[in-house]
């Protein structure tokens, strides 16, 4: 039987939890690059426009996923760093 300590477990967490955190913020990065505006300007401009375009709503449905993937992942951050979490 192998026996894992809570700390490690923590640790592999937060591992996971980082990787999880850099990959979403480059996402988001690419889309900021690709229409040069922040996600708030995007969303103004797209749902402002007359004309529709389907790729930009695609875009657009991606990326807000991504913005509350990573403010949960921020969440989950500061439980851990600040030990409100519990291993079951």
């Amino acid at each position: 039987m192998t026996i894992i300590s809570k700390e490690k477990v923590k640790d592999m967490y937060y591992a996971n939890l980082m990787y999880e955190y850099h990959r979403v913020t480059e996402k988001i990065r690419l889309f900021e690059k690709k229409y040069g505006m922040p996600f708030d300007r995007f969303e103004k401009d797209l749902k402002g426009s007359e004309k529709e375009d389907i790729e930009k709503w695609d875009d657009y449905m991606e990326w807000n996923g991504y913005k509350k993937v990573l403010q949960r992942l921020i969440k989950e951050k500061k439980e851990l760093e600040i030990g409100d979490y519990k291993v079951r």
